[in-house]
């Protein structure tokens, strides 16, 4: 087992199609992966689980949808960080300070070693990131339409991991949206539905993933048990195992640092 550092902090601010944030922390340093709902959220948030809006050295965007980045203009206006994202995703609620780069980016940031990788999106362009810090490999993967081949060479060797299940596919199908919106979700530039994202979990449990926490679940098509059984179905298939817990949509979710905790109904399946 792991034994992560006791100074490091990886936590969602809050996870799903309202709002997304990861903060991470070492050592009295952070960076962000991502900053939606509004400022004011982001600072409660970041106070519940003991973080500093001070502390952040630098913001790494996803993508341009604002569920991304609606908060991040206040955000880095208020608190002077740097903002960095994939150029194909120029847009004009970024903020002017924004240094944009091509996708596969390798950047030291203090104690952060944070690396970008394409992710398919309908969107300019959507990367995932790696971040090793610590002596600990950390990957965040949302948002993408498919489980591509590339996605999974880049996670390779993380410990911890946010990952996507999106939705459920027959609530999705039965559910309220649109067929044309229906078709976008489940479509290559959509997201993962809980069985993909429970490969994926599979797959890094596999490689040596010892915490996975399952994020942007939707509100109308999906529930936290449909994916938690997912994953779990998975690992039985597999032959595999990890600790498993599920991002709340609204309030922080603390994989590692301290007030993680892993509920009893989500911990190791054997």
């Amino acid at each position: 087992m792991t034994d992560f550092p006791k100074d490091l902090t990886f936590a969602t601010l809050y996870s799903g199609s309202s709002g997304n944030g990861v903060y991470i922390e070492y050592e009295g340093q952070a960076i962000l992966i991502d900053a939606g709902k509004n400022a004011k959220h982001a600072e409660m948030a970041l106070a519940e689980i003991g973080g500093d809006p001070k502390r952040i050295k630098a913001a790494f965007i996803t993508h341009e949808h604002s569920d991304h980045i609606s908060a991040l203009d206040v955000l880095a206006r208020r608190y002077g960080f740097a903002v960095h994202a994939p150029c194909g995703c120029a847009c004009a609620c970024l903020p002017d300070c924004t240094c944009y780069h091509k996708e596969g980016i390798l950047l030291q940031v203090g104690p952060f070693l944070v690396e970008s990788f394409y992710v398919p999106h309908d969107s300019g362009c959507c990367v995932g990131y790696t971040v090793t810090v610590g002596g600990v490999k950390l990957g965040i993967a949302t948002d993408m339409g498919f489980l591509a081949k590339g996605v999974v060479e880049k996670l390779y060797g993380c410990k911890a991991a946010l990952v996507e299940c999106n939705y459920d596919e027959e609530m999705l199908k039965n559910g309220p949206y649109p067929p044309q919106l229906k078709a976008r979700v489940a479509g290559k530039g959509g997201h993962l539905s809980n069985e993909e994202g429970a490969l994926l979990c599979a797959v890094l449990a596999y490689t040596g993933a010892e915490r996975l926490l399952l994020g942007h679940l939707s509100l109308e098509n999906n529930q936290p048990k449909k994916a938690l059984d997912a994953v779990f179905a998975e690992f039985e298939k597999r032959g595999v195992e990890a600790e498993v817990q599920v991002a709340k949509r609204d309030e922080p979710t603390v994989l590692i640092g301290k007030g993680a905790c892993l509920p009893c109904s989500a911990l190791r399946h054997r």
